[in-house]
């Protein structure tokens, strides 16, 4: 008797996280132990704006591997560095273009990804640089998923809260990216 004829599940239960998936599953649960410990702790602004950045990066990449066909190779071919999805903002473009995040985590993401790269590419850059504390103020997922802020919030404030709450939401967006995982076409 197989597995599917004994309980009665397809092949492809998204509600099982096995293989491959189970080991990226319990990665990215590790690195968000990490993350959440180092952005916690940081005083460092530049460091803060970067960290923030790269692990709401690798929690896309998480995102479209469990979404797309199970073709390790091809799907690794494109997240390369060198290739369409290899960036933040292709990630980005891409997890909203396929309909796996809302308009307002789209456009936050972006002011993250400006934040970060105003901080790589401006030595005296700080939270404190009026238009880093524009873009922060811009940041909006966090007032309709969890609350408005207090009056007296720093910029920094409003980017730990907001990149927080994008990486709350985009846990969620990987269980979602299971249940609505592509198959390839038959035939050929």
């Amino acid at each position: 008797m197989s597995h599917t004829e004994r309980d009665g599940r397809d092949e492809y239960d998204p509600f099982w996280i096995t293989g491959k998936d189970r080991g990226r599953h319990f990665s990215l649960q590790d690195a968000l132990f990490e993350f959440a410990r180092l952005f916690r702790d940081e005083e460092n602004d530049r460091a803060l704006a970067v960290l923030g950045a790269s692990y709401l990066d690798m929690q896309l990449e998480h995102v479209l591997i469990t979404f797309l066909v199970d073709d390790e190779k091809e799907v690794g071919e494109l997240l390369r560095y060198d290739q369409p999805l290899g960036t933040f903002s292709g990630r980005v473009r891409m997890a909203y273009c396929l309909g796996l995040i809302p308009r307002p985590v789209f456009d936050d993401l972006r002011l993250v990804a400006r934040v970060r790269n105003k901080f790589a590419h401006d030595l005296y850059a700080t939270f404190a640089n009026e238009q880093i504390r524009s873009w922060c103020a811009a940041l909006r997922w966090h007032r309709e998923a969890f609350m408005k802020p207090p009056p007296g919030a720093t910029a920094r404030d409003l980017f730990h809260v907001g990149v927080n709450q994008l990486v709350g939401h985009l846990g969620g967006v990987v269980s979602i990216a299971r249940g609505e995982k592509r198959r390839p076409r038959p035939g050929g």
